[in-house]
Parts: C-alpha cells; structure tokens; sequence
C-alpha cells in the first residue's frame, strides 16, 4: 500500500474483510451466499457525503477512490446529499457506513436535539479539517455585518445541511430573529451562487472548506464580498460549544481584495457506534495511507494529521480509532 503515515505496524484485520464487516452491519452487502461453494458476494460502501459543488462530495470522491484502489472486489461509492443533517441520518438509518458531518451538527444529534427526534449512536474516526463560513453578498450590498441582513433575502443552505444549521445560529447570535428576521430561503450553495447572481438573493450562507468551487465559480463570474463574521464568535461558542473556532478567509483563496475574519467549524469523518472495533482501526490506516491522493482530490486534505484527528469533539472517537492513532504515535488517541 501506498503510505505517508509513521508508522509500519500491520493492520490487525485484512481490509477486504473489515469492509465487509462494515457493509453487512449496513445492510448493503449485494447478493447472498447459498452454498460452501458460493465465492462471496460484491460489497458496497457508500460514503455520505454533500453537494456536488462542495468540499464534502470531491473529499468523498477521493476517500471513495482510496478505498476502491485497495478493494478491487468492492463499489465504493461517495453519495451525493444535502450535507450533515441528511448524512448523519443516512449513517444511522445503515445507508451508509461512513459519513461526513460538521461537528456543531454532530453535537446536536449526539445529544437528540434540534434536527433529530433522537440521540444517534455514533462514534468518530478522525477530526478531517475546519470548514470556513462564507456569508456572500453582491459587491454593491449595504450589509457589512451579519447583523445587516435582517428583511433580506438570506439563504441558509439546503435542508438537511449543516450550513442550515450554523447559519441560523448565526442569525439569532446576530439578532436577525423576530421582527428583525431574514426572509430566509433552503438553497444550496450552486442554487445560492446562481440566485445571488441573477438578483433573487440578497445574500447566502455556505460552510465549506476552502476554495469551495460553487462559491469560486462565482466569484470569477459577479462581483461579490463575503461579510466578516468575527463578532459572532463569542456568541457562538458561548451559545453551541467550543467547537466553534475563530477562521479567517484568506484574500488569496478567491482572489478578494482583502482577508475576511469569520468562524469555523471542524468537520468529522464519522461511523456507527457498533462498528466493531478491528473494523473502525482498519479504516483509520486506510485514511492515513492515502492522505497524498486524498491531497489530490481536494487541498483541504492536507490538514489530515493523527495529532490533530483525535479531537473530535463532540463525538467520542471510536475505540478501534483511538488504537491506531496510539500504535502511529504512542501516546497518541488514548
């Protein structure tokens, strides 16, 4: 295998079998043994992951080629979804074996809150890397701050994203809320770049890593700002957790006049909490081994690292996680 990790230590389970394992805890394994004779069947695994013009889908895309280049027996594919909300569902429904979700999200279905009737059994595999917030306005807007966008027309990303989730949080810190609301639509971040475009929007939230090529394609096409975010950050993190991190948009990524302070928050790569332990190990080495390709499907692999992964907060890492990161790093993950 392909490798940049530090560590030589053998992995504990062939990963042909660890995946199988994990595709019938699913419930996704294709066809049925009948016989001694029968080989076994194909697997499937699916990756929830976003929006085809985000971070979340061009991630998955590139995990979905790591794990296939190793498994030449199995289909793995990266899902196309609303984001968060619907991949932590899709997780916890078994119509995925591995998701991506934004950590503020993840708390609130640890806890059984907000979007979900119920807490979600889940466990973490790595802390991936930080989503910036983008708040778009056309280059003419009067808003400056989040604050300014009470009465406009504000998208807060699709349902069942975690950009909805953050983006609301972020009105009602800023006290766009009441009598004082956005009038505030479900758009995608491709839908939001295009309404803003045509005049049907005044502004729009999307949480992504950086560059996220729906807002790039944007930029290079109308004239727009992102509005700085910084005085939401205490708000924030006293309201939702410490998770929520201070991030700064630099000029350079899109090519703007000047950096834009804002918030961030971390994004995870997440499993079943009954994923057996041997299973969730194997998976972490798989993550690890391909972080140069991974680089290649989007930059934001490059913050992939087992120092930084253990933070997962809000959702415990998975103990078969934790394993690998205390044999690449002793002391490390435990």
């Amino acid at each position: 295998m392909r490798s940049r990790t530090t560590t030589s230590r053998p992995r504990t389970v062939p990963i042909r079998a660890a995946v199988a394992a994990l595709a019938l805890a699913g419930g996704l394994l294709t066809g049925c043994a009948t016989g001694p004779d029968v080989t076994d069947p194909p697997v499937e695994l699916t990756i929830a992951a976003g929006e085809p013009s985000g971070v979340y889908y061009r991630y998955g895309r590139g995990l979905a080629a790591a794990f296939g280049a190793e498994l030449p027996e199995t289909t793995v594919t990266a899902a196309v979804t609303s984001g968060s909300v619907d991949n932590i569902e899709r997780l916890a429904r078994g119509e995925a074996q591995l998701a991506f979700a934004l950590a503020d999200t993840a708390a609130e279905a640890v806890a059984g809150t907000g979007p979900f009737r119920t807490p979600v059994p889940m466990r973490a595999i790595a802390r991936l890397y930080t989503n910036s917030v983008h708040v778009v306005v056309a280059a003419g807007s009067p808003a400056q701050r989040v604050a300014d966008l009470a009465g406009l027309r504000v998208s807060v990303g699709a349902s069942g994203s975690g950009t909805e989730v953050t983006a609301l949080r972020m009105l009602a810190v800023a006290g766009v809320s009441g009598n004082r609301a956005a009038l505030v639509q479900q758009l995608g971040v491709g839908e939001s770049a295009g309404a803003l475009a045509d005049g049907r929007l005044d502004a729009f939230f999307w949480s992504g890593g950086l560059p996220t090529q729906g807002v790039q394609e944007l930029v290079d096409r109308t004239p727009v700002r992102l509005l700085p975010a910084d005085d939401l950050l205490v708000g924030m993190r006293a309201d939702h957790g410490g998770y929520v991190v201070e991030q700064t948009i630099r000029a350079s990524v899109y090519g703007l006049p000047a950096d834009v302070p804002g918030i961030g928050v971390p994004n995870l790569l997440l499993v079943r909490a009954d994923l057996p332990d041997e299973v969730a190990e194997t998976i972490t080495a798989a993550l690890f081994a391909h972080r140069s390709e991974l680089v290649g499907a989007h930059p934001e692999a490059r913050y992939l690292d087992e120092r930084d992964a253990i933070t997962t907060t809000p959702v415990p890492l998975h103990p078969g996680a934790a394993a690998y990161y205390r044999a690449a790093k002793p002391g490390v993950g435990g």
